[in-house]
């Protein structure tokens, strides 16, 4: 018999999982969200036969195997102590939390209940950022690397995102994915510096900044980000990685897509060298969410705890970010 999943937080991100779901012909057998409406349309779209009344329903339920949570970040301990407590798989979205005191405690139940747990860091399942590293450990441009990225606009659509003691503004829930890839690449930071301020009034988190993390291998991440722009303003974005033998850009700098690649099942990163010669790095194209939701479900199944992100993976994360915020030190 398939695992079967149970869903704790049925809005936003939980989209993307129900979909590769239901592509995938994995079972969505429970669900809990605060939203009766959301939990109604998400039934009429995929078919989910039980809408339960609170989070532990959803883990104790005799047709749930696996429990995924979707809700918050400020309130994900409590659909991670669900699944701990009815010892069943687990994976939770990202960022783990919103206050490293959670964190901790989430690390600790998983750790108490000894079941397989994963967070939702995609982007180790991405094919794009894949290629990158592929090209990054191959010395392709050389080392060490410096890894720039900024952009800036309003922010996502629901406050809760540039709320302080929600979802803490674009250097935790924006950026964690980066951290995390960081870490996935070059191991732990040796130094994290963030200079944070807030523009936009209605926003209670530090929703603008600049971050520098470096690494012993002397490779480092530069960021600056904002979420504090009015409505309908967003700045220009800049995503490339500098080293001594050339860049690494992720968007074509001379939008010359290479002849004869179908561009529905590949993509491209581009590099350039000396004297401006031009290097084109095919890769195949697949979605990383059902990429991820497939192998947690073969985790489960298999009872593998050493899962391709897992919970300890969060915290570390999510300690870097709160470094920026100057809420953690290293």
């Amino acid at each position: 018999m398939p695992v079967r999943l149970g869903f704790i937080g049925v809005g936003g991100i939980a989209g993307a999982h129900l979909d590769a779901a239901q592509k995938h012909g994995i079972p969505v057998t429970a669900m809990y969200d605060i939203n009766p409406d959301t939990m109604k349309e998400r039934q009429q779209r995929y078919g989910i036969p039980h809408i339960v009344s609170s989070a532990q329903a959803v883990a104790d339920h005799p047709e749930v195997d696996a429990v995924v949570v979707c809700t918050p970040q400020f309130v994900h301990l409590e659909g991670i102590r669900a699944a701990c407590n009815a010892r069943k798989p687990l994976f939770t979205e990202k960022p783990l939390s919103r206050t490293l005191a959670d964190s901790y405690e989430a690390v600790r139940l998983v750790e108490e209940a000894g079941i397989v747990a994963q967070i939702g860091f995609v982007r180790r399942y991405c094919p794009e950022w894949g290629k990158f590293k592929e090209l990054i450990e191959a010395g392709v441009i050389g080392r060490p690397v410096v890894w720039w990225m900024a952009g800036g606009g309003p922010g996502p659509g629901s406050s809760f995102f540039n709320q302080a003691d929600q979802g803490g503004g674009p250097m935790l829930d924006g950026m964690v994915h980066n951290y995390d890839f960081l870490r996935y690449m070059w191991g732990e930071p040796t130094r994290v510096v963030g200079s944070m301020v807030r523009l936009h009034p209605v926003n209670t988190a530090l929703d603008t900044g600049t971050a520098i993390i470096e690494f012993a291998s002397g490779d480092r991440h530069t960021v600056l980000n904002s979420w504090g722009m009015p409505s309908g303003v967003r700045s220009g974005g800049l995503h490339n990685v500098l080293g001594p033998k050339g860049i690494l850009y992720f968007s074509d700098p001379d939008n010359d897509p290479p002849v004869g690649l179908n561009r529905d099942e590949f993509g491209y990163l581009v590099t350039k060298h000396e004297g401006g010669r031009r290097e084109v790095h095919p890769f195949k194209k697949w979605n990383m969410y059902e990429a991820q939701l497939v192998d947690f479900v073969k985790a489960a199944e298999e009872g593998r705890k050493q899962t391709r992100a897992t919970i300890t993976d969060g915290l570390r994360a999510q300690q870097i970010a709160l470094a920026i915020l100057g809420e953690y030190s290293f």
